[in-house]
C-alpha cells in the first residue's frame, strides 16, 4: 500500500458512511467515549436517528463498572427525541425506569 492510502484521514468519509458505522456501537461506549473523539462524531450523535434503537447489553463486566446506567439510559432516551423504536435494558430496567420511557 502507499503511504497516501495508508494516512487517510476518516473525517473525510461522507457523513452518511460515518454514521453507519458508528451506529454499530452500543450507547455506552457512545455516551462514555465516542462522542468525545471529535466534533464531526459529536454532531452525528446528536442526530435523533441515531438513537431509534439503543442497545445497552454491551456492558462488559457489570461489576467493574462505575457508570450511572439509568442516567445513561434517560439521556440517550431524550436524545431520540420520541423517535425511540428498540431498547435493550435487560440487566438494569426497572418500573420507573420503563415508565420514563414509555411516557417519552
Amino acid at each position: 500500500m502507499s503511504d497516501a492510502a495508508e494516512s487517510r484521514n476518516w473525517l473525510e468519509l461522507p457523513p452518511e458512511v460515518t454514521a453507519s458505522i458508528l451506529s454499530r456501537l452500543g450507547a455506552i461506549e457512545i455516551l462514555n467515549s465516542v462522542q468525545k473523539v471529535c466534533s464531526q462524531w459529536r454532531n452525528i450523535f446528536k442526530d435523533p436517528s441515531m438513537w431509534r434503537s439503543i442497545d445497552m447489553r454491551n456492558l462488559g463486566n457489570l461489576h467493574d463498572m462505575d457508570y450511572d446506567l439509568e442516567k445513561m439510559c434517560v439521556h440517550a432516551v431524550d436524545r431520540s427525541c420520541g423517535h425511540l423504536l428498540d431498547i435493550n435494558i435487560e440487566y438494569f430496567g426497572t418500573d420507573e425506569l420503563l415508565l420514563y420511557i414509555s411516557e417519552r
